[in-house]
């Protein structure tokens, strides 16, 4: 069973914080593009292979017509055969959503729909570069509910420059009340060859502060009825994302589009950057061969970031040995500073683990 990651690289305009392959599009590029990315699903050398999720993700899908998603979900639903409950999530920011568009979304089988809110503060908007305000997003949200959405997720950013510890609470707070299934709290990260990189790049960070407004999220969700069960998602019960989840859990998935990424057995294989190159069918652009030692590394910490952690019995199926045999000595430095906990079977990050999880990650690959 497969997961489909499809990407749509257009949006209206790019936020200062974004790097992701993504640019306002010109004249018929969208439909020139579209037409490409049903070419490529058509013609994957895995077809008939079942799928268990799809996940539509950009860019801003929504920005193309509605119609265009229906038919990128066609070629998908006709090449990979899915099962009657397959998740499809499409992702869309508020200000290209409507009532319109949200019910044919529905009709094409997206079943799962992720907005870019990123905050309810109009000046942190402004300032973070989105083109919505926080009334059209709350509006937009009812809109999808209104037609029928009944699995929503909603994206917050937090710890980027002149957002404090209690308007972060309050952007909190205001995603309690639209009750969404799901919300998805992502720590801003500064990238290069973005705007805020140029912006901020003597930007001096507050480690503590992240602490504080981490622990504000995981407590006033908690309390909400969000479960934690990775480090930047939160779910009601039955609602967390199975697309990423596979992600986490190293199954195969097919990507489509520029710059998608795919994962298939030992191999690891990528679409190129080169938007024109792409129209004309010129699509691959490099491969690599997983050893067991990068199964080894990637099962490590993309486990770890899981609540449930990783488990001793998976480990030993998967790589013929136990983690105290692989990794008994960091284990072991991690518990007396209390960042893991290990039942013998079962290794996860303390809270204070979670706080400083990119230099655990770095000793287990």
């Amino acid at each position: 069973m497969l997961g489909i990651y499809i990407h749509i690289p257009f949006c209206r305009a790019k936020c200062g914080y974004c790097d992701f392959n993504s640019f306002p599009p010109e004249g018929e590029e969208v439909k020139a593009y579209k037409n490409a990315l049903i070419k490529e699903i058509n013609e994957s050398p895995y077809k008939g292979e079942k799928c268990r999720t799809v996940f539509i993700g950009g860019g801003t899908p929504s920005f193309i017509p509605p119609l265009y998603i229906g038919e990128i979900l066609t070629a998908v639903f006709s090449c990979f055969p899915t099962e009657s409950d397959c998740e499809v999530t499409m992702e869309a920011n508020p200000d290209s959503l409507s009532p319109e568009g949200l019910k044919a979304y529905l009709s094409y089988g997206v079943n799962r729909l992720s907005m870019g809110v990123q905050s309810f503060d109009n000046d942190h908007l402004k300032l973070l570069g989105r083109v919505h305000n926080a009334e059209r997003a709350e509006a937009a949200f009812y809109e999808a509910r209104d037609v029928g959405f009944k699995n929503i997720n909603i994206d917050l950013m937090f710890f980027y420059p002149g957002q404090s510890v209690e308007s972060w609470v309050s952007d909190l707070e205001k995603a309690v009340i639209l009750n969404p299934e799901h919300i998805s709290a992502y720590s801003l990260i500064i990238e290069e060859n973005t705007k805020f990189f140029n912006l901020y790049k003597n930007y001096q960070t507050n480690e503590n502060e992240y602490r504080i407004m981490y622990r504000k999220a995981k407590k006033i969700l908690g309390d909400a009825g969000y479960e934690r069960y990775e480090i930047s998602n939160f779910a009601k019960k039955g609602f967390l994302c199975r697309h990423n989840a596979a992600y986490w859990k190293r199954t195969d998935y097919l990507g489509f589009g520029l710059s998608a990424h795919s994962l298939y057995g030992k191999r690891r294989f990528w679409n190129g950057d080169d938007f024109r190159a792409y129209l004309k069918g010129e699509k691959a652009a490099g491969e690599e061969v997983l050893t067991q030692r990068d199964e080894i590394s990637e099962f490590m910490f993309l486990g770890l970031r899981m609540s449930g952690g990783v488990l001793n019995s998976e480990f030993q199926r998967l790589f013929g040995l136990s983690l105290n045999q692989m990794f008994g000595s960091i284990i072991k430095k991690y518990e007396k500073m209390g960042l893991l906990e290990f039942n013998g079977e079962r290794l996860r990050l303390t809270d204070e683990g979670i706080d400083v999880s990119d230099t655990i990650f770095a000793d287990f690959v």
